[in-house]
């Protein structure tokens, strides 16, 4: 009884004009929340509170954890709600969709990315990340190269994290037509993780894709990282068709 009292009485605050009681309520559903007030949640996603808003974001994260049954339907929800909303609910309705790891997300997350400009790409990028799937690299190849920087720092943390997602096994086929990306993630952080060195060492150079052209400065400090490991004539073959794909044509190139 006293349970049931004390949830009468936070709840009777949801129209509170106090964003300070509207959070007391939404700390407490994260507790103590039932699936039938996933509708409730949804309602705090559209609050005009920065906090209340990101708030309800991660409780329904850990309903949608604690009740799976409904997350097809809060999916759904979200996804019919992104394409209606203000910029300010499209942030944090981009969070819950990349955070919920769902692949049915993927094309609105992608379209919204594509389409956007910068006040939507870095949660648009962000949250595109978190679905480790390699297939939205594609997505992220426009962006690698913005000039503005937390941006751009954005786009190359989601594609290392997409990177290594894919098995070992698997790295070569499903990342080689990635290698630019990588190479520019990579490069930029000042390091050669042992995926695009085994691109190099071990990848099939016919599936590099089509080149953005690199500066000197970034050919130089490409080449200094791979000094960095075992030499591989190989690697360096694949190497000099990266970046120099008018002398080493990949496409025509029978090895």
């Amino acid at each position: 009884m006293f349970n049931f009292l004390k949830r009468l009485i936070i709840l009777r605050k949801k129209d509170s004009e106090d964003a300070l009681d509207r959070l007391k309520i939404l700390f407490y559903l994260k507790e103590k929340g039932k699936e039938t007030d996933l509708n409730l949640i949804y309602t705090f996603l559209h609050d005009s509170d920065w906090n209340v808003r990101n708030t309800a974001a991660s409780t329904l994260l850990e309903l949608i954890e604690a009740y799976p049954e409904h997350k097809g339907n809060t999916l759904n929800h979200l996804h019919d709600l992104i394409k209606i909303s203000s910029l300010s609910i499209k942030l944090v309705v981009l969070e819950v969709l990349g955070k919920m790891q769902d692949y049915s997300s993927k094309e609105i997350i992608a379209k919204i990315l594509e389409e956007s400009d910068y006040d939507l790409q870095y949660a648009a990028i962000r949250s595109i990340g978190f679905l480790d799937d390699v297939d939205v690299l594609y997505s992220l190849k426009n962006v690698i190269y913005v000039k503005d920087y937390i941006t751009r720092r954005a786009a190359i943390h989601s594609i290392i994290r997409i990177a290594k997602s894919v098995k070992e096994d698997n790295q070569l086929e499903q990342l080689t037509p990635h290698i630019h990306l990588l190479v520019e993630a990579y490069v930029e952080l000042g390091e050669l993780k042992e995926v695009v060195y085994r691109i190099f060492d071990f990848g099939d150079s016919n599936l590099f894709p089509e080149m953005r052209g690199y500066s000197e400065y970034e050919i130089i400090r490409l080449e200094a990282l791979l000094n960095e490991n075992d030499y591989s004539v190989e690697a360096y073959q694949n190497f000099a068709r990266l970046i120099y794909p008018l002398y080493f044509p990949v496409k025509n190139e029978k090895i």
